[in-house]
């Protein structure tokens, strides 16, 4: 008796137990207050999915906007229509391919494939009478560019003129990059546009000027300001409602992080030879009261070119920056920053730095007070960027900005990893369901390809 009472007393505890359990509310995508149902993205390089130096249809499928796209469509979105380029093809600024890790000179290093330019110079590849197209990001595009017939028009010459917009442009020459996102007669939209305004100048190692319209120019913020104003007010004129997103820093990109400033290495009789080739110049230094360029064995600040250093040259000062693209000169025959200057083009200094870090402030203030001022979701990337240079965790798998393997960034230094991709996917769609009350499901970052080792 005693026992089957015990029993007893289990069974009604065992019941009130599993009657106290919390109630899990299944999952339920909801748009909110927004409409999604047809979803246009309006950007750069990176709207159009540029990876591992190069535009390819795998980029463009694994880009930011077409996770974007995918996640959307639980929520009402339609097709996305890209202008894809032919599975297999590649081809980047230089009309190179996509990049692969080689071993170059005893070191891991990025090295361009043969890319397709025949996709530029031939029109029977172009795809204009194929849309209008749901992406429209456009490697290569600042501000301003995207509101210009003169940005694909062929007829203005090489180099001056866009040719990942031109062959899908629908009337190139005539027809603009926001006049062919509102054929789609948009109800939401992403517009992430502005690094190339900065960016093309840092990438230049500062020789353009700080305010102007050449290619290597900072954009001055009065021509700025008025192009996010004019492409929102295309954008919402039928009352779409959309996101924004602002421009990172440089730091958190490796192109100019990876190579430090002191990352020559020097043996005791490199230091020899070195300190001998450059007698003169420290005599003449000397003479003058003007520093001297010296080495010694270990870690070394590169020796660069500059205009208003003694002689035209000096070692590099710690917080002044290396450009990715130098390595080769590095480790070449060169001797790019020891033996050779290296060249003003591919180092960036105090002054210019200053100048790009200015910018990115003043420009993410002109972007933030648009969001704002027209009620548009608001993406942080400067902010995210920064939290991946401090590295973070995704369901247990780390990421941060190193080169290479760090896993955000992809083989150029500058464009996401198909995972960094996902993670910026997943910021924008954070962004939209704080802004919107929607309920758009995130990205499974780990689902994605990262860097892909040799």
């Amino acid at each position: 008796m005693k026992t089957k009472y015990i029993n007893y007393l289990l069974i009604l505890v065992t019941l009130a137990l599993w009657s106290c359990e919390p109630k899990v509310d299944e999952f339920v995508p909801s748009a909110g207050s927004a409409d999604f149902s047809v979803f246009v993205s309006v950007g750069d390089s990176y709207s159009a999915g540029y990876i591992d130096g190069a535009l390819s249809d795998y980029g463009q499928t694994t880009g930011f906007t077409n996770i974007m796209a995918t996640q959307l469509k639980s929520v009402g979105a339609g097709d996305f229509k890209q202008p894809m380029l032919l599975a297999g093809t590649s081809v980047g600024s230089s009309l190179n391919g996509s990049y692969k890790l080689q071993v170059v000179h005893g070191k891991l290093m990025p090295m361009p494939t043969t890319g397709n330019p025949e996709l530029f110079t031939d029109p029977t590849t172009w795809i204009n009478s194929k849309g209008p197209f749901n992406n429209v990001g456009v490697p290569g595009a600042k501000s301003f560019h995207l509101l210009s017939p003169l940005f694909g028009d062929p007829t203005q010459g090489s180099g001056n003129f866009n040719p990942y917009y031109t062959r899908f442009a629908s009337n190139p020459g005539v027809s603009t990059v926001i006049g062919d996102a509102m054929l789609n007669n948009p109800t939401f939209f992403s517009l992430w546009i502005g690094g190339n305004d900065i960016l093309w100048y840092a990438l230049g190692g500062g020789t353009g000027s700080a305010s102007g319209l050449g290619s290597h120019d900072i954009t001055p913020d009065l021509i700025f300001k008025a192009s996010i104003s004019g492409l929102i007010s295309n954008l919402t004129m039928k009352g779409a409602k959309g996101v924004l997103c602002n421009i990172p820093g440089i730091d958190a990109l490796p192109y100019f992080s990876y190579i430090k400033y002191n990352d020559l290495e020097l043996t005791a009789d490199r230091v020899t030879l070195l300190n001998s080739a450059y007698a003169g110049y420290n005599q003449a230094a000397e003479a003058n009261g003007k520093p001297k360029i010296e080495f010694a064995e270990g870690r070394n600040p590169f020796v660069i070119a500059d205009a208003g250093a003694f002689l035209g040259m000096r070692q590099m000062k710690e917080g002044e920056k290396v450009l990715l693209s130098a390595l080769s000169g590095i480790l070449g025959d060169e001797h790019w920053g020891s033996a050779t200057p290296m060249p003003d083009n591919e180092s960036l200094t105090i002054t210019e730095i200053g100048n790009i870090t200015t910018a990115v402030d003043r420009f993410n203030a002109i972007i933030k007070s648009a969001a704002d001022d027209n009620d548009l979701a608001f993406v942080d990337a400067n902010s995210v960027m920064n939290d991946l240079m401090h590295g973070i965790i995704i369901d247990g798998v780390g990421y941060n900005t190193e080169f290479v393997t760090g896993g955000m960034f992809s083989l150029d230094g500058i464009h996401a990893s198909g995972r960094g991709y996902a993670i910026i996917a997943n910021a924008f769609i954070k962004a939209i369901n704080a802004k919107y009350g929607a309920t758009v499901p995130m990205a499974n970052v780990n689902d994605f390809i990262g860097v892909e080792m040799p």
